[in-house]
């Protein structure tokens, strides 16, 4: 997660999302957010001013644009540029929505000390959460940089996740056939996890999301259905086989 793009059409869709699923399953008890944040790209970063103009996501049916209150509360936090300052800010919006929320890895996540970071992030691993591991970019096999995350990562997180959770990950979509990329990740998640994900998706960006719970993959899978209904930019399917 990159400062560049704080509070920008991708952070409107991940935590509108995020919401609607915290709120159409109230058997979770929390969302546990780990932002992977890299940092700036030196001091001349430039945001970009399309994809921070929320009025007109909303005006073009961006995923998230109908929750007003996330859209002006997006707004107002895009004037930031320090992690943690963001960070709060997103902390501040799901505490006002009742949702009890978790950040741990707010420090700068490092490729050379990446194991160091998720050993911190989960020294107290969550139980019955939401968890969103939010990388800059996305899911690579090996050879990442810090804008990546692993599947042998998603793995270890997998193997200490009580059923009662839900993993969700972030991806941006890659140069190439969108509808090629999901069915090799998703061959990829199932290969190293066992598990298939449920996927929710537009033109930009993918969010995989798994359970071990079988019943309550097929809440989920319920749950972004609906979801998916209230935009027509959004696909959702389920790679179950």
């Amino acid at each position: 997660m990159s400062a560049r793009n704080f509070g920008d059409t991708r952070d409107l869709f991940k935590f509108d999302l995020v919401r609607h699923i915290m709120k159409s399953l109230p058997d979770l008890k929390g969302f546990t957010f780990v932002p992977m944040l890299t940092g700036t790209e030196g001091n001349g970063h430039r945001k970009n001013a399309g994809k921070h103009n929320l009025d007109q996501a909303y005006r073009s049916g961006k995923a998230g644009s109908q929750n007003q209150d996330l859209r002006e509360h997006l707004t107002r936090l895009q004037e930031i540029d320090n992690d943690i300052e963001y960070i709060n800010g997103i902390s501040t919006y799901f505490q006002n929505e009742t949702i009890l929320i978790d950040i741990p890895g707010k420090q700068r996540f490092t490729n050379p000390d990446r194991d160091i970071y998720f050993r911190s992030v989960f020294n107290k691993f969550p139980k019955n959460s939401l968890i969103f591991i939010d990388p800059d970019t996305g899911l690579k096999t090996e050879g990442p940089d810090n804008k990546h995350l692993l599947y042998s990562e998603i793995k270890a997180v997998l193997n200490r996740m009580d059923t009662s959770s839900i993993l969700m990950v972030y991806q941006h979509f890659p140069k190439g056939k969108h509808e090629a990329f999901i069915r090799d990740a998703t061959r990829e998640l199932e290969k190293w996890t066992g598990f298939y994900p449920s996927v929710i998706t537009d033109t930009e960006m993918v969010f995989f999301i798994l359970t071990k719970n079988q019943k309550l993959q097929t809440r989920l899978n319920d749950v972004i259905a609906c979801y998916a209904d209230t935009y027509p930019a959004l696909q959702c399917m389920d790679c179950n086989g």
